[in-house]
């Protein structure tokens, strides 16, 4: 099956298909709310966020979407919000696959530590004003930086991203759970990839301010997603040509406009983002909405604190103490 796929993916009349992706962000945490650093930190889901990923699985499973591929962090605020969204699928997908390259960045020194211990003094950043006075404690760990994280997004592409794109056949979706700052980087590599003038918004989407591109579409929200579409080009099979026998050389004149002549403009300057080693993509990509929580419309946290508390599984909902009659 596998070659018959790769036979008709190379066919010159194949059209391609269609797959959505969606990169989504996981839901309320408990260290969300204390206002936390956890980056690496298996920061449990709230109450709170537990109705979030529930209420995004009905979402995605009501309107059609047709699952077939579920990547998420190790994480287990990411795993659970995936298996949320796995299960509520009519064809779910036999399992989610967890991998730790997907995890949220390494906040090294600062895990565990409340945002507000971010120093705000003289003229360096807090995280660099922190760096220098602990650098020599016992155990200093530094953030981790972009470059990791951008490697580690690089790697999930190549790995298990682009084989899926060359081999999409008919339209599906594939679902991606993870992490806010570690899903920017992700998306700013998939962006990467793609030719500029294969690239297009849906109408209304307007990315972040401070005059920065596409590459900065803004952040997450908890249980928020970005919709994205890629479409194989289509392929056009080519017209036969008639072969012809080439002139004997003294045949053809010096200064005659058959020779071959030298381009008279320099070819364009291939932008920065599409250098080696990543070639552009075949494809087209449509953004169709960032950040999306039209599954959340409606929903309030529960009060008394009791949705910033941390989910316990075996507590029981309302409902499962008014069990229905059984049909005999």
């Amino acid at each position: 099956m596998a070659s018959d796929q790769s036979e008709l993916n190379n066919h010159p009349s194949y059209h391609g298909g269609r797959m959505r992706l969606l990169l989504i962000r996981h839901g309320e945490t408990v260290h969300n709310v204390a206002s936390v650093y956890a980056g690496v930190t298996d920061s449990a889901l709230t109450n709170h966020g537990v109705l979030q990923a529930n209420r995004l699985a009905t979402h995605l499973a009501t309107t059609d979407v047709k699952i077939s591929h579920i990547f998420s962090s190790d994480l287990q605020r990411a795993f659970k919000t995936a298996e949320a969204i796995r299960v509520a699928q009519s064809h779910a997908p036999m399992e989610t696959t967890k991998l730790e390259v997907l995890r949220e960045q390494d906040f090294g020194f600062y895990e565990g530590k409340s945002f507000i211990e971010r120093p705000k003094e003289g003229n360096q950043s807090g995280k660099a004003a922190h760096q220098e006075v602990h650098r020599n404690d016992p155990g200093f760990k530094d953030v981790e930086s972009k470059e990791s994280m951008k490697a580690r997004s690089d790697t999930f592409i190549d790995t298990h991203l682009t084989p899926l794109l060359h081999a999409v056949s008919e339209e599906h979706t594939v679902a991606i759970v993870a992490h806010g700052i570690i899903l920017s980087h992700l998306w700013r590599a998939i962006l990467k990839r793609f030719h500029p003038s294969k690239v297009s918004v849906s109408q209304g989407i307007q990315p972040a301010g401070n005059g920065f591109g596409l590459e900065h579409l803004g952040g997450w929200s908890n249980t928020g997603y970005l919709d994205l579409e890629v479409k194989r080009e289509a392929k056009v099979v080519p017209a036969p040509v008639e072969k012809t026998e080439p002139a004997p050389i003294s045949e053809i004149s010096p200064g005659t406009s058959d020779l071959p002549q030298k381009p008279s403009t320099t070819p364009p300057n291939i932008p920065e983002t599409l250098n080696p080693p990543h070639q552009p993509l075949d494809m087209s990509l449509l953004v169709k909405a960032v950040n999306s929580k039209e599954h959340l419309v409606g929903l309030k946290k529960t009060r008394g604190g009791i949705g910033s508390l941390e989910h316990d599984t075996k507590q029981k909902t309302v409902d499962s103490f008014f069990k229905k009659r059984r049909i005999e």
